[in-house]
């Protein structure tokens, strides 16, 4: 028996060992869920936080029906409530029904004590206004007075349409986790799958052109997952109707097949989407357990949009309409609710179509290579050209996420309780101490990591046009396609410039411009950029840069106007060959923003008129545009 036992430990300490030994393994099993987690996490808080304050932000439209001095009464105490509620003169059910009317409150005309609050229950405005209205009535008199209305309630929401909102809820997102699981293990099963079955080569030698074997399996794998996902809608909306009828068993909700069947229709699409994607990250995947250990980052990275557009108050437009995932999600809940916004539903189908056809080629490219046939890793030419010390793009990635991880669970909490000593410790710690061990720890000097030489001042003079230019035309673009809520930037203002004057100019500008302009520099400058550039190439690099630190900022609403500074920096990085341009870059983006805050000018400069912000993003994109000129100008002078 304890020989039996010692072989069990035996084999335990062996395949413990083996998986712990895979860096990919403990990526996924780590690090991954110690950054995807809290990202999902905050995004899902910051989305439901905006949709609940922009809930109440908007006044519901409501009117009151009836005579008498019962009607004054209520109106005037509707009236002392202008943020909550906004009183028309007339109105009716039909307007109700219409949608020009969130609530409507009539008064009996044989007893003005009676009142019914009609509403329609298919729309989530005007549920919000019947439950404003019901707190109205009942303040009439004070508590403990008797009540002078008997209050009723009436939806004019057909059936369809309650069943409808009922399943616009939860139902959109469930499709999109459906159908993403639906596509993640066959697209295993005909990749990596195949490999390690030893069917590949056989395959690939019949005589089928690469393309259209490629097709067949992306094919094959967006039939599985739209089958998967049409079940599925079927399946929830029966459950979800029962549910709810269990929950009230004098409803009699039925389902709507015909939304439900018109919901259906982002299946398909999103299924070529997933097929795509998945198939052309499986085909890199030398068997099945690498697969899963690659697809998994893809398939958290799919939910995240998904799980705003589900609990977010956003519209099938603009920006929206077209981004992957989100997009889907907003058209099944417009579709579930009986609405068919034709250009947000051609939007989606478009850039959904485009996504996919764009993963289809990266994967078409992957099948038509060396490398599908033998995936083993070679040397590439870019790392030939890579110095041995300098970072490489595991390592880079493995420090943003030890970096995202104290940022999370260390220096956060510690701002809440301090902010100045939090601010200080995150980055001085956090980022710049985080390199400095990186260096101790791989026996590296500062100057591997960090691009610390002395650059040309026409670097210098064209990072010092881009930091002092480039803030207002990324904040001007940002406010036109994803405007930044007025309550995020007051909250800005206030950490800029404290309002009980405890921080002075000087203070502030070296807490918030001078020390992100050293710490964060030398991080994302220095051996991210560095070791993504590496292994994806410098435009990509950048690209990636940037996103990396628009993410690591935490704030759902500036994720993009961060990204693009990130990416102008990078810019001005790689091609002056200094980190020292882009900290001076990054100083004067961070100094003039203070300085607007500080002296007040940014209330003034929010009233120029769209006319005005037009003519500043020209002249701030043309500055901008003449700084990195005279960067990449200055940086090949260097190099010559």
């Amino acid at each position: 028996m304890s020989q039996r036992l010692s072989h069990v430990l035996l084999t335990l300490g062996k395949e413990l060992r083996e998986s712990l030994r895979d860096r990919r393994t403990l990526a996924v099993m780590i690090l991954f869920p110690l950054v995807v987690y809290p990202l999902l996490s905050l995004l899902a808080a910051q989305v439901a936080v905006a949709r609940d304050k922009t809930r109440q932000a908007r006044p519901s439209l409501v009117a009151v029906t009836g005579r008498g001095g019962a009607r004054d009464d209520l109106m005037a105490r509707i009236r002392e409530r202008p943020k909550l509620l906004t009183l028309v003169e007339r109105g009716s059910r039909a307007d109700v029904t219409a949608g020009r009317l969130d609530g409507l409150v009539q008064l009996g005309e044989a007893s003005a004590s009676r009142a019914e609050i009609v509403y329609d229950a298919g729309r989530e405005e005007s549920r919000e206004a019947a439950e404003r209205l019901s707190d109205v009535i009942a303040s009439v008199l004070p508590e403990g007075c008797a009540p002078i209305f008997s209050l009723e309630k009436r939806s004019l929401a057909p059936e369809a349409g309650v069943g409808g909102y009922l399943l616009s809820k939860v139902l959109p997102l469930l499709v999109v986790l459906m159908v993403l699981l639906g596509a993640f293990y066959p697209a295993i099963d005909v990749t990596a799958g195949e490999r390690e079955r030893g069917t590949l080569e056989t395959v690939l030698c019949s005589p089928i052109r690469r393309f259209d074997l490629l097709l067949g399996k992306v094919l094959a794998v967006t039939a599985l997952a739209a089958l998967t996902g049409v079940l599925n809608l079927a399946s929830m909306s029966v459950t979800l109707i029962q549910v709810a009828h269990l929950a009230d068993p004098g409803s009699s909700l039925p389902v709507p097949w015909t939304r439900a069947a018109a919901a259906a229709g982002v299946v398909l699409p999103s299924a070529f989407l997933f097929a795509s994607l998945f198939v052309a990250i499986g085909a890199v995947a030398r068997g099945f357990k690498e697969a899963q250990h690659l697809l998994t980052p893809a398939y958290f990275l799919s939910i995240a949009p998904a799980v705003a557009g589900a609990i977010g108050e956003y519209r099938l437009a603009g920006l929206a309409a077209w981004i992957p995932c989100m997009n889907v999600t907003l058209l099944a809940r417009e579709l579930l609710l009986g609405r068919i916004p034709w250009s947000g539903a051609l939007a989606t189908l478009a850039s959904t179509l485009a996504c996919g056809c764009a993963a289809l080629a990266v994967a078409a490219h992957i099948y038509s290579s060396e490398r599908f046939v033998d995936p083993v890793p070679r040397k590439r030419a870019s790392d030939a050209v890579r110095p041995a010390n300098h970072p490489t793009a595991g390592q880079a990635m493995f420090l943003y996420a030890l970096a995202f991880v104290l940022l999370y669970f260390v220096w956060l909490p510690l701002q809440r309780r301090n902010l100045v000593l939090g601010l200080l410790a995150s980055e001085w710690g956090g980022l710049l101490g985080l390199v400095v061990l990186f260096a101790s720890v791989t026996r590296r000097s500062l100057v591997d990591l960090l691009p610390i030489v002395r650059p040309p001042l026409r670097c210098l003079a064209g990072a010092a046009l881009v930091g002092l230019s480039a803030w207002a035309a990324v904040a001007i673009l940002s406010e036109w396609v994803s405007p930044v809520p007025k309550e995020v930037i007051e909250q800005l203002r206030r950490g800029l410039v404290p309002t009980d004057g405890s921080r002075g100019l000087l203070g502030t500008l070296a807490l918030v411009a001078l020390t992100p302009a050293i710490c964060e520099e030398a991080l994302f400058r220095g051996p991210i950029l560095r070791g993504l550039r590496a292994r994806v190439g410098p435009a990509a690099a950048v690209a990636l840069t940037g996103l990396l630190f628009g993410v690591f900022h935490l704030e759902l609403s500036r994720i993009l106007p961060i990204a693009l500074l990130g990416v102008l920096l990078s810019l001005v990085a790689l091609e002056s060959g200094s980190i020292l341009p882009a900290m001076l870059a990054h100083f004067l983006n961070n100094a003039s923003l203070v300085g607007l805050a500080y002296f007040r000018i940014d209330e003034r400069v929010a009233e120029v008129g769209s006319m005005g912000s037009a003519l500043i993003f020209v002249a701030a994109a043309l500055l901008t545009a003449l700084g990195l000129r005279l960067v990449h100008s200055g940086g090949r002078q260097a190099k010559l």
